[in-house]
């Protein structure tokens, strides 16, 4: 087999491609009517959550002695998860009559990614669900703030309009990317 095809399969991405529009179109269906931002924001928090499944292998052994370029394959993983992620979303909400402008579901989904990817760097991959839904759940809860302090908090949740909301999303996507990439799934 090919290394890409045998890290793949190591990280459990064919079941996650299957299961992802699985999960969207659940998702979806029981939290579209009405279709608001706590609804599209949570679909794409489980979209985010199946494409990250596998940010680690089974056997820490062989992934420090193979040699694959690892950072390069890191990297290639939380892209490709962001982009399912993102277009799963997309693509299931012209199901319904209201879709959410793409500016929204493209920074929750990169914003989440990058907070599992930091997650799995710094508390292990096992942990790289649990940064995402906290963050979300803490938004969610929280009321709608004006404060710069509340709308980082709550960004999720926030208009896609917002540059705030978008530069925390898109740091967070740096950061988590690049730790991730650099450092992959603690053990």
């Amino acid at each position: 087999m090919r290394p890409l095809a045998l890290y793949a399969r190591s990280r459990g991405v064919p079941a996650a491609v299957v299961a992802l529009p699985v999960v969207v179109l659940v998702a979806w269906s029981a939290l579209h009517s009405p279709w608001t931002p706590l609804s599209a924001s949570l679909t794409s928090l489980a979209a985010v959550l199946v494409t990250t499944v596998g940010l680690t292998g089974q056997d820490p052994e062989l992934d420090r002695s193979a040699a694959f370029p690892w950072p390069l394959y890191r990297f290639g993983h939380l892209l490709t998860a962001a982009v399912l992620a993102t277009a799963s979303v997309l693509l299931v909400q012209e199901l319904g009559y209201e879709p959410f402008p793409a500016a929204f579901v493209v920074r929750d989904t990169a914003g989440m990614i990058g907070l599992a990817g930091l997650a799995a760097a710094v508390a292990g991959a096992r942990f790289a669900p649990v940064a995402p839904v906290l963050w979300w759940a803490v938004a969610a809860i929280m009321p709608p703030a004006g404060s710069v302090t509340g709308r980082i908090v709550t960004w999720p949740l926030g208009s896609p309009d917002d540059a705030l909301t978008r530069w925390t999303a898109a740091v967070l996507f740096v950061a988590g990317i690049a730790a991730y990439s650099a450092r992959g799934g603690r053990r």
